[in-house]
């Protein structure tokens, strides 16, 4: 008996180390080394990372795209709130006779700047006194209706309406006396 287990034991002995000499080897050879796990991190980082791009490659077209038409909202937005340059005329607009009577008297009293500026154009002179309070400013506007004619059509405003008109001579600035009609300046 005891021959019996003399040869089995060593057999065993050499089968167990055999197999786990098997099981190591084999475990060795399929088992992932560390670099083979970093290259594998990198490579789902990096494709992460081209996904990333993309989303923000649209996402940037969208927002330019955007920006684009907020800036032409923005561009149309100043242009709406900025009145076109006047022209200034020597004469005023066609068909300003209808609105003035006779010399001294006009259809458009009490009529806004803005709108005497509709109907008859911009004047070719103008004095303006503006003040802390709109209805103390005072603009005084002179037309020379005529062709080869100084006669010159005045327009006075006051608190932002046109008060009164006249037809009269005007020599030109120096000499038309605009500036000391105290009663229009001051009252």
């Amino acid at each position: 008996m005891d021959r019996k287990h003399s040869w089995v034991t060593p057999v065993v002995i050499t089968a167990a180390i055999t197999a786990l000499l098997a099981s190591g080897i084999t475990y060795l050879l399929t088992r992932p080394t560390q670099k083979n796990v970093q290259i594998a991190n990198l490579q789902a980082r990096v494709e992460a990372l081209e996904n990333e791009k993309e989303t923000l490659a649209t996402e940037n077209g969208e927002l330019e795209s955007q920006v684009a038409q907020l800036e032409e909202e923005v561009e149309q937005l100043r242009n709406q709130g900025q009145a076109p340059a006047p022209v200034i005329n020597r004469q005023p607009k066609p068909g300003w006779e209808a609105y003035f009577p006779t010399p001294e008297t006009t259809t458009l009293t009490g009529e806004s700047v803005a709108r005497v500026r509709e109907l008859l154009g911009e004047p070719p002179v103008l004095i303006r006194s503006i003040a802390v309070n709109p209805q103390f400013n005072r603009e005084v506007w002179v037309f020379s209706p005529f062709e080869q004619d100084p006669t010159g059509l005045y327009l006075f405003f006051k608190g932002g309406q046109l008060v009164s008109s006249r037809l009269d001579e005007f020599p030109g600035l120096y000499g038309s006396g605009l500036l000391d009609d105290e009663g229009f300046w001051l009252n």
